[in-house]
């Protein structure tokens, strides 16, 4: 058995309109936030949950209390209520998705689940508004995640109990924007895209294979969802043309103490073991350390420094670096956003784990002239950075390393490299 995953809003539904304008009313009428960015493919995690941790983050730098959750949920189901009985025809089917869903599921090949970004209670009443019934399907919603890929994710596993398949033959992606797009990518699925003329030029950029405008045709569709490939693995630009900002690392943070694992990840410890042992020298007088997180690097990296100074955006990550490493007093720690700020000192080390792909095209440019600027000639540079794929980046973690690599040899010297299955390292030394 095969298994379709359908997004709703833009997919299924025609709403996206009316969603976004009764999210941005819910917040405004239940916490008075006004100033909402509607560009919601530059916020961390496209996805209601995430989008509203992200939100009550950047205006009230916490957050929010489950209660508060529920209270913006419960009244954004009521402006939708509202907005229907105002105007119902905001809330439609795109043309021929019930007639292909009842079709769907009177075939023996294939199976169906939904995995929106919208939370289950409003997503429910779209879909109830439009006259289309998923009750009975497997569902994953953002009150499962806040990001697409553990909505999807989850939506594969209750998909597998519910019909009772171990493992689906194929299983296949069906959404509207870039975010589902790149939600296909990173759990590399086929993916079928449902667009107007308008969108889909920029399904068609994404490295999307088949398009539909609608339902209406069904034997066209269920072409498309047997022939339909994974989409090709580049990025846009325009999906992402800003830094991460601030916000995005205190909502992780805020949410899980340790969000990448680098306390108890094996993968992580090796990385470290590897980073350490690519110094080229025994011991610096002054390092600086971009991105120092919850200080797990930051620990060994002292051991061969005799001033070392971690910078990072996220004060949550840096209160836990900071208990971690106060046996160590040759380790000073500063909240910094880099490239807009950067200390006036010099280093012969910095290190850039992890963090480089964080940055949008023109930070990193100005990242890298503000690093040559405050590397001592003949200082060392070290880079480490994974290099799979990961939709809320903007930049990944080779084009990073192949930017440093722009420099050379007028600015820079490349000492060494290494290549591991899922991350690289580079060392580099300043010219004189």
């Amino acid at each position: 058995m095969k298994l379709a995953i359908f997004d709703i809003d833009g997919t299924l539904t025609q709403t996206n309109d009316v969603d976004s304008q009764c999210f941005v009313q819910a917040f405004a009428k239940e916490f008075q936030i006004k100033e909402i960015n509607t560009n919601w493919s530059s916020y961390g995690h496209t996805t209601d949950s995430g989008i509203a941790l992200q939100i009550f983050q950047q205006n009230w730098g916490r957050v929010p209390e489950t209660s508060e959750l529920c209270q913006l949920q419960q009244c954004f189901v009521e402006l939708l209520h509202s907005h229907y009985t105002e105007t119902p025809g905001s809330f439609v089917e795109i043309p021929g998705a019930s007639v292909m869903l009842q079709r769907l599921a009177q075939t023996k090949d294939w199976a169906i689940a939904i995995a929106t970004g919208g939370w289950r209670a409003s997503a429910e009443m779209k879909l109830q508004a439009a006259g289309l019934d998923i009750k009975e399907l497997p569902a994953a919603f953002a009150d499962d995640s806040i990001s697409r890929e553990g909505i999807v994710k989850t939506a594969v596993s209750r998909a597998k109990a519910f019909y009772s398949e171990p493992e689906f033959e194929r299983i296949v992606c069906i959404g509207d924007d870039i975010w589902d797009v790149l939600t296909a990518l990173e759990r590399q699925l086929p993916f079928v895209g449902v667009a107007s003329d308008t969108q889909k030029p920029l399904l068609e950029n994404a490295g999307v294979e088949y398009i539909v405008p609608d339902f209406l045709t069904i034997e066209s569709f269920l072409k498309a969802l047997d022939t339909a490939s994974i989409p090709k693995q580049h990025k846009p630009l325009q999906v992402q043309n800003n830094s991460l900002s601030a916000s995005y690392f205190e909502t992780l943070y805020g949410t899980s103490p340790d969000p990448w694992k680098f306390e108890t990840s094996e993968y992580e410890q090796k990385k470290y073991t590897a980073t350490i042992a690519a110094l080229p020298k025994e011991r610096y007088h002054s390092a600086f350390e971009i991105g120092g997180s919850i200080g797990v690097l930051t620990e060994k990296l002292a051991q061969h420094c005799d001033s070392l100074l971690s910078v990072d955006v996220s004060k949550i990550a840096q209160s836990k670096a900071i208990q971690r490493c106060q046996h160590l007093p040759q380790v000073r720690f500063e909240i910094m956003c880099l490239p807009q700020e950067y200390p006036e000192e010099m280093f012969d080390l910095t290190v850039l784990s992890e963090v480089g792909y964080y940055w949008c095209w023109e930070d990193l440019k100005k990242a890298q002239q503000c690093i040559l600027k405050h590397l001592e000639p003949g200082g060392h540079l070290l880079l480490v950075h994974w290099t799979q794929y990961a939709p809320d980046y903007p930049l990944n973690g080779d084009q990073v390393h192949d930017s440093f690599f722009d420099l050379t040899p007028t600015h820079l010297r490349h000492l060494k490299g290494k290549r591991e299955k899922e991350y690289r390292l580079d060392v580099f030394e300043r010219v004189f």
